[in-house]
């Protein structure tokens, strides 16, 4: 079911058009991620949506009740958001307890325990409900965030790269924590990033933004097998994209013949990511299928993976293309000068 509705939303300032007819839904309890190059319009689709901003164009509706149509829109405060932010926006001269309970009636009865609980939920020890800000960890300060976000039980959650100025290890295990936080609450998410692992890793869905006008969004999965255009291929990571001749659910390509998934005849481009790429000592045959061979020129150690430059050759020694690259985590890889045989798993995809 449609929980959130975005219909043809567009959003000008003066000459730019930061958003350009922009339209998406999401389902109740999902998560959505947005993502896309700097300057793509991602935080002023958050900002339309959580009412700073109101559109030059366009319909806005959170279960069932319309937020904005055009200029004429309900304020922030009246459309239970909750927002955390990159920095965590925390009052530095309250105290944790206060910075969570800053949205509750001060003289409810339940405040006190509201707060303990949402400490709870998000994994604070309460000893740490009297410190202020400074006082607290960048991850803790972000938890601090989550947890007023979660005060007022908001219908819709806003997630502004929360996690970007944090440490490596410490980003992924809050973004899994929160993740799971938001399912078992069963908490409508978005969440806008710049980093492309993490956007297919916390979301049900994602959508990428470029110029203002949304490209593609589906399940994280297609996005990054199916992509529309090389363009978005590449965003989502390293990409083997080649030039190729298809036909009868085959392409003719440097790779030697490759299978795919559709019914298209003719040029076109194919992409495969490298974890597709099978290095092997050469057999000849591979699954009924002559294989491709090469001859490995470079390997660059990059901790746990490798990045490898292959010298593309079919059987009888001509080589067929410049140069690959494909990363693999593999320790065993041949070395430098080894002419390996080249194998595929899964399916190209055609960019027609």
């Amino acid at each position: 079911m449609t929980f959130l509705s975005v219909r043809t939303v567009t959003k000008r300032y003066g000459r730019v058009t930061a958003l350009d007819a922009v339209s998406i839904d999401v389902a109740a309890g999902s998560r959505t991620a947005i993502v896309g190059p700097s300057g793509s319009g991602k935080t002023t689709l958050l900002r339309l949506i959580a009412g700073f901003e109101v559109p030059d164009a366009g319909r806005i509706e959170l279960d069932g009740e319309l937020l904005a149509e055009g200029r004429a829109a309900i304020p922030p405060h009246r459309r239970s958001i909750g927002i955390v932010a990159q920095d965590g926006a925390l009052f530095p001269h309250l105290t944790v307890a206060d910075n969570i309970g800053f949205g509750l009636d001060r003289k409810a009865p339940y405040r006190d325990q509201r707060i303990l609980a949402l400490m709870d939920m998000v994994e604070l020890a309460r000893p740490m409900r009297d410190r202020r800000p400074h006082q607290l960890s960048g991850g803790q300060q972000q938890r601090v965030a989550l947890a007023r976000a979660l005060a007022r039980q908001p219908k819709l959650m806003l997630l502004d790269e929360p996690f970007s100025a944090l440490d490596t290890g410490l980003r992924e295990a809050i973004r899994i924590s929160v993740a799971e936080l938001l399912r078992v609450e069963k908490i409508t998410a978005m969440l806008v990033t710049h980093d492309q692992a993490e956007a297919l890793s916390f979301a049900d869905q994602v959508a990428i933004l470029r110029d203002g006008r949304l490209l593609q969004s589906g399940p994280p999965r297609d996005l990054y097998m199916r992509p529309s255009d090389p363009g978005i291929a590449a965003f989502f990571g390293d990409a083997i994209i080649l030039p190729a001749e298809i036909e009868d659910g085959w392409a003719s390509c440097a790779l030697g013949h490759v299978e795919v998934l559709t019914p298209y005849r003719g040029k076109a481009q194919i992409m495969l990511r490298p974890e597709q790429v099978v290095l092997s000592l050469p057999s000849g045959v591979h699954n009924g299928v002559q294989a491709c061979h090469g001859m490995i020129t470079r390997i660059d150690f990059n901790g746990p993976s490798s990045l490898i430059s292959l010298s593309l050759a079919g059987i009888d020694g001509e080589v067929r293309a410049a140069p690959l690259l494909i990363k693999s985590a593999r320790m065993d890889l041949p070395p430098v000068g080894s002419r390996v045989q080249i194998s595929l798993i899964g399916q190209a995809h055609v960019f027609a």
